[in-house]
């Protein structure tokens, strides 16, 4: 079930209550936007600025954290290629969330400051990037109920 906005601070609350945040600074967030030429969307940008650098056992082992984000956005490219899918990336694309190298999702920056998010899996039969939330909050509510009802069997991992 997808959470409300309403309910994130609560979610979030819950995840972090039991996984240090490490969060990542507004300068940090300032010099990524410029390396990576884009600004971030709002509701992107809070979250990250609270655990940029991680928090503990949530999503750990993913790509998705500050010293991740340049180096998935070629990632993702090498990825497209080497499975020859035949789409690329849309130029106005973030990827910023990649798992273990095969999976990884990404949302594009015209579509707001809770943009919907979409993902390519290697070897997928689609043959377009699929659309799997109607907005950035929505994914991550579903990674943080996901993780509080596992998270017991994914830390013991």
């Amino acid at each position: 079930m997808i959470c409300n906005f309403e309910e994130l601070p609560s979610l979030v609350k819950q995840v972090f209550s039991r996984n240090k945040p490490k969060p990542c600074s507004w300068y940090e967030m300032s010099e990524l936007e410029r390396q990576l030429g884009f600004n971030l969307p709002r509701m992107y940008r809070d979250i990250f600025s609270r655990m940029g650098h991680g928090a503990e056992g949530f999503w750990a082992g993913e790509d998705c954290f500050y010293k991740h984000l340049p180096l998935i956005q070629i990632w993702a490219k090498e990825l497209l290629t080497e499975d020859s899918f035949p789409l690329s990336l849309p130029n106005d694309a973030f990827v910023f969330f990649m798992h273990q190298g095969y999976q990884f999702n990404f949302f594009k920056l015209s579509e707001g400051d809770n943009p919907p998010v979409y993902s390519y899996l290697e070897g997928q039969s689609e043959r377009e990037f699929i659309k799997t939330y109607d907005k950035f909050t929505d994914f991550f509510c579903a990674e943080v109920e996901y993780f509080n009802k596992h998270s017991t069997q994914l830390l013991a991992a």
